[in-house]
């Protein structure tokens, strides 16, 4: 006897106690039986073809998560010890590996020009990309980059979306090319320095003469990103080149206000937005040359090798301009708060031997000197080709 059957039995044996039922009561029980099955089914089929696509989706490469990468991981340290160049996104605190550089040298006749290959953050993916520009720099928040193109200088600055890879915008510099570009620290301007050449191009030299510079600095322009308005302001620079990389570019004040080019013999030159001479700012007063930094809250500079050292970089109180301490790292790359910093160093008994010595990205407490690794190991004794340059930005 199957369940139909049965039950119309047992209700027919109790109208027989209870009085006549309803002529359709059976059916309309079992009708509701079987809604219920064909519910719990059609819930069960939804849940599997739900399922099913999601991991169809994921199979195929479909994003579970379209936000940007460095949105998607926001730990404290993210760190690739076993990567050298990174593949994948590096980031300390409020700052990160925005890309990465090496530099090709071709000798043509009795020029030495030199070609930067860049990789930059690929915020769909988390990974260093290829990509064809031959000057960048990423603008805080890392979903902008500035971009120069192919020949330096370049006649004109683009902004590239970090997330398409695409050019969002060309802003044309009429009259002085550009062979640098970096953003302030609002992301809200840019500063591109202008040259009359190719700013990696040396002459070589005959027998005792020294290679020298061809390319001079003339100035810079002051470029409104959002409105595309330009300003230029000349700034020619008076050095004698005898440096390998003739590179004399602007960049900006820790504050945004003024820009910044290096000298030789006072640390730096600055200038207003409006091209006048201008004083530096208190925190920046013993600011060293190119590698150092100002720690956020203004009160520390983190700066080049200290000494002959080759392993420890100075420690400055910024408002006394007094060496405080040494800490682990060779050249200052970036502040990741207010005590901690990224560097480029050296640990181990190989570091002075430039020909065994290996260096990595490393996250620095200048307060404890503890010492975490960002990037895997790199060999020094590398052609520039195939040695790595960090590009960093706030996070």
């Amino acid at each position: 006897m199957n369940v139909e059957n049965a039950l119309r039995s047992t209700l027919r044996e109790r109208a027989e106690h209870t009085g006549p039922a309803p002529a359709d009561l059976a059916d309309r029980v079992l009708g509701a039986r079987r809604r219920r099955r064909r519910v719990r089914w059609g819930l069960s089929v939804v849940v599997a073809v739900t399922a099913t696509g999601l991991a169809l989706g994921q199979m195929l490469g479909g994003p579970a998560d379209t936000r940007p990468a460095s949105e998607r991981d926001k730990r404290d340290v993210i760190g690739r010890a076993d990567q050298s160049p990174p593949r994948e996104f590096v980031a300390a605190g409020d700052t990160a590996l925005a890309a990465h550089y090496t530099i090709h040298w071709a000798d043509v006749s009795s020029q030495r020009i030199g070609q930067r290959d860049y990789r930059l953050l690929d915020q769909r993916t988390g990974t260093y990309r290829p990509v064809p520009w031959r000057y960048l720099d990423v603008a805080p928040g890392l979903r902008t980059a500035a971009v120069l193109e192919q020949d330096l200088p370049a006649r004109r600055v683009g902004l590239v979306d970090m997330t398409t890879g695409e050019v969002s915008r060309w802003i044309d510099l009429p009259g002085h090319k550009a062979g640098a570009v970096e953003f302030s620290p609002d992301g809200e301007r840019l500063v591109a320095t202008t040259y009359d050449g190719t700013p990696e191009e040396i002459t070589l030299g005959q027998g005792s003469t020294f290679a020298r510079a061809d390319a001079r600095r003339t100035g810079f322009w002051i470029i409104d990103p959002s409105s595309g308005r330009t300003e230029w302001h000349k700034a020619p620079d008076e050095a004698e080149y005898t440096a390998f990389i003739p590179r004399r570019d602007f960049d900006w004040s820790s504050d945004g206000r003024l820009v910044r080019g290096p000298n030789d013999k006072t640390g730096y030159d600055y200038y207003d937005l409006k091209g006048g001479k201008a004083t530096a700012p208190k925190a920046e007063k013993h600011l060293a040359p190119h590698p150092s930094g100002v720690s956020p809250d203004g009160t520390l500079v983190a700066g080049g090798p200290a000494g002959n050292s080759q392993t420890t970089a100075w420690l400055i109180d910024a408002r006394t301009g007094v060496r405080e301490d040494t800490v682990p790292g060779s050249e200052f790359l970036a502040w990741a708060d207010d005590r901690r910093a990224v560097f480029l160093g050296c640990r181990g008994l190989t570091c002075d031997d430039w020909d065994k010595r290996v260096e990595r990205l490393l996250l620095v407490d200048v307060r404890t000197g503890r010492v975490e690794p960002l990037s895997g190991e790199r060999p020094m004794n590398r052609t520039e080709k195939e040695l790595w340059q960090p590009v960093f930005a706030p996070r």
